[in-house]
């Protein structure tokens, strides 16, 4: 497949031009480090209209059109970008391959990411690869939650946990995420690097569903996670999985495995499922019919 666009023989501008265009590249980069995206983008237009082979900022242009979710002009200006020049590695195709993800364009998505470097296996349309896991912080912008997820691409991720009903997501969707780390977590002894997600690319269809339990020991609610997963779906012990953290503490370093330390164990526990209810329903039932008298679901309750 031939990009849509490649460099022109058009004479280059004068030097004043180009001059005029790094400096008004320069200007936009500084309003963008400080939020202001509007005023950042009409500068790169100023640039490119000054110097149309001034790859940076069509480089840089394309990437507020991504932080704006505006993935057609995210194409057109990335396209520009690497038109001009960009070899393996360059971020330009990095950025190509995610707005080309967000609109389905499968060619162009792998030509992109072959292009950057990455080994992208044989065929056509949406790729199904198994780069292993990764947490993810959703809405990052707002009441942000880090979830794990499985990556099936360079830029997107099938989520594992079973977020909070607050986050407006779901166990099983597919989110489209950055390319850039933004802080750490760590799970069984390896660091992994936070991606922050862009946005939810293809919601799951398997509801939220929360309920209230009591379990005299650890290994009660380890059964009830047990049961869900070996049903194909999933349960999981929010009691003991969600940690709150200050904004500094979420985009730096953080031990998933021993969240709450040494603390005593608490018999009354909070359990996102993701189930459809009638399933849920038979699932907890035959939970607390192997020991009822440590076992005392309470009502479910559809959250999400």
């Amino acid at each position: 497949m031939a990009l849509a666009w490649r460099k022109g023989v058009a004479e280059r501008p004068e030097v004043s031009d180009r001059r005029r265009a790094d400096e008004l590249n320069e200007r936009g980069r500084a309003l963008a480090d400080h939020g202001q995206m509007q005023a950042a983008a009409e500068l790169y237009r100023q640039a490119v209209e000054a110097d149309p082979e001034l790859g940076a900022a069509w480089f840089n242009l394309g990437l507020v059109h991504k932080w704006q979710r505006a993935w057609q002009p995210a194409i057109e200006c990335n396209l520009r970008a690497v038109g001009l020049g960009a070899g393996e590695g360059d971020p330009a195709w990095w950025n190509l391959g995610i707005a080309a993800t967000a609109l389905r364009r499968w060619e162009l998505a792998r030509e992109a990411w072959r292009s950057y470097g990455v080994a992208v296996p044989e065929g056509r349309g949406s790729l199904d690869m198994d780069l292993g896991l990764t947490p993810v912080r959703l809405n990052p912008a707002a009441e942000a939650e880090i979830v794990w997820c499985t990556r099936i691409d360079p830029a997107r991720a099938v989520v594992h946990n079973i977020p909070l009903p607050r986050s407006g997501h779901r166990w099983g969707d597919v989110i489209l995420h950055d390319g850039a780390f933004n802080g750490e977590r760590v799970l069984d002894g390896v660091a992994y690097g936070v991606f922050d997600e862009l946005e939810r690319w293809e919601p799951s269809k398997v509801p939220t569903i929360q309920v209230e339990a009591l379990c005299s020991a650890e290994a009660d609610a380890d059964r009830l996670v047990a049961l869900f997963e070996e049903a194909g779906w999933a349960a999981e012990d929010w009691t003991r999985s969600v940690v709150a953290l200050c904004a500094s503490c979420s985009h730096g370093a953080a031990d998933t495995e021993h969240p709450h330390g040494d603390s005593e164990w608490n018999a009354e526990r909070s359990f996102g499922l993701a189930a459809p209810p009638a399933a849920a329903v038979e699932l907890l039932r035959a939970w607390e019919m192997e020991r009822r008298q440590t076992r005392h679901p309470g009502t479910l309750e559809v959250v999400g």
